[in-house]
C-alpha cells in the first residue's frame, strides 16, 4: 500500500476492517466529476478522478482530501473523458507511486486529453482571470503516463488481497465497467455504458455473474425512451433533415465532443456515403477531433470494435479547421460542420461558428446526443428557431433564425436498458451515482417496486457506504 506523499505514516495504519467500503468523492450527486473509492480490509483504489465539465478552478475537482485517511493502492479509469479522467494528475500528487490501471485505448487517449486540458487552463488563466491554473503541467502529465498499465478485457489482475478485471462497456473505445472481487465480497462499476453496437464502438460485454453491489451510471435516468424508436429511424430522419438544408443552400452545424461522438458521426456518414444515400462530399472538423480520430486510427486493428481495420482518415475527405480559421471562417453552403464542443462552450469550434450558421434561416444546427440544459448548446436547444439565445464568451446574444433540431444517437444506454442489467444480475446493492436528481430518481423508484430485496443507495457525497 502507498500512503501520500507528506503525510505521517500512521495515518494509513487503518484497522481491520472486515468489509467493503463505499466513498463518493464527487462534490454532488449530479452528472460532474467522477470519482470514487472503494476499500477492503487496509486496501483500496479509486474509481476514476474526473474534473466538472461546467465549473472552473480547484470546485471542478472531486474531493480528494477526503483520501487522506483513506489506503489508496491503485487507480482504475473507466475511460477517457476528462469527467472520468481530467483530476487523475491532482490525484496522483496524493498518490505517489501507486498504478494506474485502464485499457490501452484509455492510455492512448489519456495522453491526448489530459495535454489538451493543460493547454485550455493556460488560455483560461487569462481569460477567466483564474490565477490557479492549470492546476497541473504538461511534465506532469508526461510523468503521470509511465504510471499507467494497459488493461485488457476479461484479465484479472491482482492487487493487494483483491482481484480486478475490466469488461467491455461500449460508450466510446477502451471504455470499462470494473470488477473488484476480495473474498466473498464482489464490487461492479458500469462506468458509462452503452449495451447496442455503434458504427465503430461494440456495445458493452458485461459479466453475467451476479456482483454483491453495482455502481451505476444514471445519465439518461430521467429520459423516457420513445415508442417506436430505432436507429434506423433516426438515420433517416437526419438524411432527409440533411438534404432539405442542403436544397436550401444551408449548411449544417453538428456540435459533437471530439472524443468517441465525432469519430462515430463520421463512420456513419461514411456509411451513408458508401450506400448511395447521401452524396459524397468533405466534412469539415476541428483540430482535436482530428488527434482523437487519429488515435481511433491507430486502434483499428488493436481495439475491439465493429469495424476491425476500418481507418476514418483513410476512407474519408475531412478538412481540419483551426481554432485561428474559425473565428473568420465563411461557413458557404452545402457544408457539412462536425466540430467541437458538444456543448458549444465559449471559445470552441462550434461555439465561434454558431453566430454565423444561426443567423441565416438556410442553415441548420443539428444535435445528436447529449445537451446539458444550461450550457449554451443547451440555450439554443431550448430555444430554438426565432428565439434570442445567449451563447456567452464573445459571441453574446444571437438571434436563431437558423432551423435548430435534435436527433438521438447518445453514446449512453437507454435507462430501460442499464435497468435490465440490474435485474438481471439481482446485486445485493445498488449505488445510483453520475446522474441528475430526477435520473438517479427514476431508477430508485423503479428498483424499490422490481428488486424490493436489494439495498438502493444514492451515496451522498463525502459519506461513507458500508456495503457489507
Amino acid at each position: 500500500m502507498i500512503k501520500p506523499e507528506g503525510l505521517p505514516s500512521a495515518v494509513f495504519c487503518s484497522n481491520h476492517v472486515a468489509s467493503m467500503l463505499f466513498t463518493n468523492l464527487t462534490r454532488a450527486s449530479e452528472i460532474g466529476a467522477n470519482c470514487y473509492h472503494l476499500q477492503w480490509d487496509d486496501e483500496g483504489c479509486l474509481l476514476d478522478c474526473g474534473a466538472h465539465p461546467k465549473i472552473e478552478g480547484g470546485e471542478s475537482l472531486p474531493r480528494l482530501d477526503l483520501l487522506r485517511n483513506r489506503p489508496v493502492d491503485a487507480l482504475c479509469v473507466s475511460h477517457g473523458h476528462l469527467d472520468h479522467l481530467g483530476a487523475v494528475p491532482v490525484a496522483a500528487r496524493e498518490c505517489q507511486d501507486i498504478p494506474i490501471f485502464a485499457t490501452y485505448a484509455t492510455t492512448l487517449i489519456a495522453d491526448r486529453a489530459l495535454h489538451n486540458s493543460v493547454n485550455v487552463m493556460t488560455r483560461q488563466r487569462d481569460e477567466l482571470r483564474l490565477p490557479e491554473y492549470p492546476l497541473f503541467t504538461h511534465g506532469e502529465v508526461n510523468r503521470l503516463l509511465e504510471r499507467f498499465q494497459p488493461v485488457a478485457y476479461g484479465r484479472p489482475v491482482p492487487l493487494g488481497e483483491a482481484e480486478i478485471t475490466f469488461y467491455e462497456a461500449g460508450h466510446i473505445q477502451g471504455a470499462a465497467g470494473i470488477w473488484i472481487e476480495f473474498g466473498d465480497e464482489s464490487v461492479f462499476y458500469t462506468g458509462d455504458v452503452k449495451f447496442s453496437d455503434m458504427r465503430i464502438t461494440r456495445g458493452a460485454r458485461f459479466p453475467e455473474r451476479p456482483p454483491r453491489t453495482m455502481i451505476i451510471e444514471c445519465t439518461r435516468g430521467g429520459t423516457p425512451s420513445q415508442p417506436g424508436f430505432t436507429w434506423d429511424r433516426e438515420i433517416e430522419r437526419l438524411t432527409a433533415a440533411i438534404e432539405e438544408v442542403f436544397a436550401r443552400g444551408g449548411s449544417v452545424l453538428i456540435p459533437c465532443f471530439a472524443l468517441g461522438k465525432t469519430q462515430e458521426v463520421l463512420k456513419l456518414f461514411h456509411d451513408l456515403f458508401e450506400e448511395g444515400r447521401m452524396d459524397e462530399q468533405p466534412i469539415f472538423i476541428g483540430g482535436l477531433s482530428r488527434s482523437y480520430t487519429e488515435i481511433y486510427d491507430e486502434l483499428a486493428d488493436r481495439s475491439p470494435r465493429v469495424c476491425p481495420g476500418f481507418r476514418l482518415q483513410k476512407k474519408m475527405d475531412l478538412v481540419v479547421v483551426e481554432t485561428r480559421e474559425a473565428r473568420a471562417m465563411h461557413v458557404g453552403r452545402g457544408r457539412l460542420l462536425v466540430v467541437s464542443s458538444g456543448m458549444m462552450t465559449p471559445f470552441t469550434m462550434s461555439h465561434l461558428m454558431a453566430r454565423r450558421v444561426v443567423e441565416r434561416e438556410s442553415n441548420a444546427v443539428f444535435f445528436v446526443g447529449y445537451v446539458d440544459p444550461e450550457s449554451p448548446a443547451g440555450k439554443l436547444k431550448a430555444g430554438g428557431t426565432g428565439a434570442r439565445v445567449d451563447l456567452g464568451g464573445d459571441v453574446g446574444e444571437v438571434e436563431v433564425r437558423s432551423r435548430v433540431e435534435s436527433f438521438d444517437f447518445t453514446s449512453h444506454c437507454n435507462r430501460e436498458h442499464m435497468l435490465d442489467c440490474v435485474l438481471r444480475l439481482r446485486p445485493r446493492n445498488v449505488l445510483l451515482v453520475h446522474g441528475d436528481p430526477a435520473g438517479i430518481e427514476w431508477y430508485r423508484q423503479q428498483l424499490a417496486v422490481l428488486l424490493p430485496e436489494a439495498r438502493v443507495i444514492v451515496p451522498p457525497s463525502g459519506q461513507t457506504v458500508d456495503l457489507s
